[in-house]
């Protein structure tokens, strides 16, 4: 998998990825990554996984959500609200895709699955908590996703 740590900027994709998006802040490094998880059907490979939960850490790391060197840049015509409506629901398919999530069985196949998944669930939570306070992040338009999504809200921090 080319990871040595749980935490989304802890491989090589990540990494490589931030470097070039923060030597050119282009959304064509962002957008096209998120778009192509939301609008799989069959299969959601881990290249374009690691870019988007990188995406969701330096985003939670750009709102000053969390402590991370990995601070996501501004984007051109990018609004912010968008694109975190994108990458949580991105991430949550990522987690809860009922079909073949490439990453997310790299992980189940590790001994650091619960710490990898936990993770991605408290940065979620930290951006969605973000913008329910306003009233802007629009909930998971994949039904499927938004039920496991709060069944496992409920069984873990309820």
């Amino acid at each position: 998998m080319g990871a040595w740590g749980y935490k989304n900027f802890e491989n090589d994709t990540a990494t490589d990825w931030f470097a070039e998006l923060e030597g050119s802040p282009d959304k064509e490094l962002v957008i096209p990554y998120l778009t192509k998880i939301l609008d799989e059907d069959d299969f959601i490979d881990d290249e374009e996984s690691f870019i988007t939960l990188a995406t969701l850490e330096a985003l939670n790391g750009r709102l000053k959500l969390i402590s991370t060197d990995y601070i996501l840049p501004q984007l051109e015509s990018v609004d912010t609200i968008v694109l975190a409506q994108m990458v949580i629901r991105a991430a949550k398919k990522i987690l809860f895709f009922k079909e073949h999530s490439e990453l997310r069985e790299l992980w189940q196949e590790s001994d650091e699955y619960h710490q990898w998944f936990n993770y991605q669930v408290s940065l979620i939570i930290k951006l969605d908590h973000f913008y329910s306070n306003y009233n802007f992040v629009e909930k998971e338009s994949d039904p499927e996703i938004e039920a496991e999504w709060s069944k496992y809200i409920k069984t873990n921090f309820s």
